[in-house]
C-alpha cells in the first residue's frame, strides 16, 4: 500500500473502499464476537468492545460472566453496557447446564485451591530453556494437583522463574511450525500459547508475581524476537515484551475473578508475591529525557558568556536574521541556562527571554539536546502513511473517519503534509479521546490576541475549518500563544509535542494514549519504566498504555500479512 519512489501519493479515498478489513474479531473466538453482534448489531463500537474484552482477559462468551459494568464503561455507552451484561445474565441461566467448565481453565484454578494464598511456591528442576528433551519439564495440567500436594512444605523459592522451562513442546504443531519459521503467529495462537504457558506455570507457582511473568515473557521473546517483540518499523517499543507480559497478566487476573474480591483484585495482583516493589517517586519531567538538567557549564563557558549569547539570540529574533547556523549554535551553546530558566519561569517570560525557544530552528536544537533524538520528518510521514493504511481498514465501517479521509486528499491537493495530521486525527478517534484538547479550532481572522477558552496543556490552534487543509496555525502552551504564523499543521504539532518535553509538561488524562503512541512510534522516545501521563489518584499507571500496545502489536502483525 505504500508508494516506491516516495513521491505518489496514496489516494485513501479509494482504498477506503477497496480495502481488506482486518479487524479484532477475526482472532477472537467467533461465538464470542456473533454474541456482541447479536446484543448490539448497529454499534459503531464493536471493534473496539472486542479489543478491549480481549485486553481484559476474555476469550469466549463464557467468560463473559466475569465482566461487570465499569470494565465496558470506557469503550460502550452505559445503556450499552447494560444491555449486554443483561442479554448475558439471561442467556447464561437458560443454558448453564449447557456451558462445561474449559479444562484449560478448571485444571489451574483446582492447582490454586489446593494451596492457601500463603502457600510458598515449590523449586523447579533446572533445565536450559532451549532443551528439546522435555522428561525434566512440569506435568500437565491433569495432574496438577497431584504434582503440587507433595510440595506443601517445600521453602520459598522466589527465583523460580529464572529455572522455568518453556513448554514449547506442548504447543500447537501450526505454531510451532510459525515460530521456526520466524513468522509472527495471530492473535489466536497467541491466546492459546498464553493459556498452556499459565497452566504450566501455576503447577510451580499458585501466586506467580509481576516479575515472575515478566522475565518468563522475556524468555519468550529472547528465543523468538521476530515472532514476539514489540515493535514497529523495526523499532523495539518500551522493553520489547510488555505485550506479552501483559496477556500473561490479563489471564492469570480472568483465571482469580469469582475467587477473590473484584474491587480487591486490582490491588492483591499488584501487591502478590514476587511483584517489584514500589519505585521512588520521580519527578515526571525527566521521563524520556537523558540531559534534564545539565550539571555544569560547557567547557569554556561562564555565566556571563551565557548571557551574553542569550542577549545576541533576542537581538537576532527582533531583527528576524535569517542566519539559521549561528542561531543553532548559540542556543546549543546556552542549553545549560535554558533549562535552568525553563525550570522557573513562566511561559510568558520564556517568551521574551528565550525567543527562539518557541521558533522551529531554535526548538529543535534543545529537544535534541534533551533527548538526544533527532526528529525525522520523512520517516515520521512513512510511518503515519503506514498507521493511516492500518487505521483505514481497522475502523472501515466506522464513518467517523470518512471526514479525515476526505481532509487528506483535500490537503494533498493543496501540496500540504496530510500524514502527521492526518494520522493524529485517525489515533484520536481510535482512542476516542478528545480532539478539542489538541486542536482548538477559531474563526480564519483571529489574531493571537482574540483566541480564548485554551487548554493549559500545548495544543494547535486551527484558523479554519479543519487542521488538515488550515494554512494559518498557531501554538499555544500555558493558555499562551506563544507561536504563530505557522502554514502547516505537521510543523504545528511536531512543535506542539516537543513543548511537552522541552517545558516540563505532563501528557493530559484526555490525550495520554495519542501522545503515547506520538511519543513511541513517531518521535522513538521508549522509556520502558514511569509514564508521562499526569497522575491519577485512584488508578495504578502502567509504563505503556495497554491500548497504545494492542494499536503497536496489531499494526506490527497486519504489516507482517500485508
Amino acid at each position: 500500500m505504500k508508494s516506491e519512489d516516495g513521491g505518489a501519493l496514496l489516494n485513501y479515498s479509494a482504498v477506503f473502499e477497496e480495502a481488506t478489513v482486518v479487524r479484532v474479531m477475526d482472532d477472537v473466538d467467533s461465538g464470542l464476537s456473533d454474541f456482541i453482534y447479536s446484543v448490539l448489531p448497529n454499534s459503531s463500537s464493536n471493534d473496539l468492545l472486542l479489543e478491549a474484552l480481549q485486553t481484559l482477559g476474555v476469550e469466549t462468551v463464557e467468560d463473559l460472566k466475569y465482566v461487570q459494568e465499569a470494565d465496558l464503561l470506557n469503550t460502550l455507552r452505559p445503556i450499552e453496557a447494560r444491555k449486554l451484561i443483561a442479554r448475558f445474565k439471561a442467556f447464561s441461566e437458560k443454558n448453564a447446564k449447557e456451558i462445561p467448565d474449559l479444562p484449560t481453565r478448571a485444571e489451574p484454578e483446582r492447582c490454586i485451591s489446593t494451596h492457601t494464598g500463603t502457600m510458598p511456591c515449590r523449586d523447579h528442576p533446572s533445565t536450559s530453556e532451549n532443551s528439546a528433551d522435555h522428561s525434566n519439564s512440569p506435568q500437565s495440567s491433569s495432574s496438577s494437583s497431584e504434582v503440587s500436594t507433595p510440595h506443601r512444605n517445600t521453602p520459598v523459592d522466589n527465583n523460580w522463574h529464572f529455572n522455568f522451562e518453556i513448554p514449547w513442546s506442548k504447543m500447537p504443531s501450526e505454531l510451532t511450525r510459525k515460530l521456526e519459521n520466524k513468522e509472527r503467529p495471530t492473535g489466536r495462537e497467541r491466546r492459546e500459547m498464553i493459556r498452556l504457558m499459565l497452566g504450566e506455570i501455576l503447577t510451580i507457582c499458585p501466586t506467580p508475581g509481576k516479575k515472575h511473568l515478566c522475565e518468563i515473557a522475556r524468555k519468550i521473546v529472547s528465543r523468538y524476537p521476530l515472532s514476539f517483540r514489540d515493535v514497529i518499523e523495526d523499532q523495539v517499543v518500551g522493553s520489547g515484551y510488555d505485550s506479552l507480559t501483559k496477556q500473561l497478566q490479563a489471564r492469570l487476573d480472568n483465571m482469580k475473578r469469582g475467587k477473590t474480591s473484584l474491587y480487591l483484585k486490582r490491588q492483591t495482583s499488584s501487591t502478590s508475591e514476587g511483584d517489584d516493589p514500589p519505585s521512588k517517586i520521580r519527578r515526571v519531567d525527566t521521563y524520556g529525557c537523558t540531559n534534564w538538567q545539565p550539571k555544569r557549564l560547557p567547557p569554556g563557558e561562564t555565566e556571563e558568556t551565557q548571557k551574553c549569547a542569550q542577549e545576541e539570540l533576542k537581538n537576532m529574533h527582533k531583527n528576524k536574521s535569517k542566519n539559521t547556523k549561528s542561531i543553532q549554535e548559540k542556543m546549543l551553546a546556552t542549553f545549560y541556562t535554558q533549562r535552568s530558566d525553563i525550570s522557573k519561569m513562566e511561559t510568558p517570560v520564556l517568551v521574551i527571554e528565550w525567543p527562539y525557544l518557541f521558533e522551529m530552528c531554535g526548538i529543535m536544537v534543545h529537544f535534541k539536546e534533551l533527548t538526544d533524538m533527532d526528529v525525522d520528518r520523512g520517516a515520521i510521514s512513512s510511518k503515519c502513511e503506514r498507521v493511516i493504511s492500518y487505521l483505514m481498514s481497522h475502523d472501515k465501517k466506522n464513518s467517523k473517519i470518512e471526514g479525515i479521509l476526505e481532509g487528506i486528499e483535500s490537503a494533498k491537493a493543496k501540496h500540504l503534509d496530510p500524514y502527521l495530521p492526518g494520522c493524529v486525527m485517525l489515533l484520536l478517534k481510535h482512542f476516542s479521546e478528545d480532539q478539542a484538547k489538541m486542536f482548538v479550532m477559531v474563526d480564519e481572522t483571529c489574531l493571537p490576541s482574540e483566541v480564548d477558552q485554551l487548554p493549559s496543556t500545548p495544543c494547535v490552534v486551527v484558523c479554519g475549518s479543519s487542521p488538515l487543509t488550515a494554512e494559518n496555525l498557531m501554538i499555544a502552551v500555558d493558555q499562551t500563544i506563544v507561536k504563530d504564523g505557522v502554514i502547516n499543521c505537521a510543523d504545528a504539532l511536531v512543535m506542539m509535542f516537543v513543548y511537552y518535553y522541552c517545558l516540563n509538561i505532563s501528557y493530559p488524562l484526555e490525550l495520554g494514549a495519542t501522545l503515547e503512541f506520538m511519543q513511541r512510534c513517531l518521535f522513538r522516545i521508549n522509556p520502558d519504566r514511569g509514564t508521562k501521563v499526569e497522575k491519577q489518584q485512584s488508578k495504578k499507571q502502567q509504563s505503556i498504555n495497554p491500548k497504545v500496545l494492542s494499536l503497536i502489536t496489531n499494526i506490527a502483525d497486519f504489516e507482517w500479512r500485508e
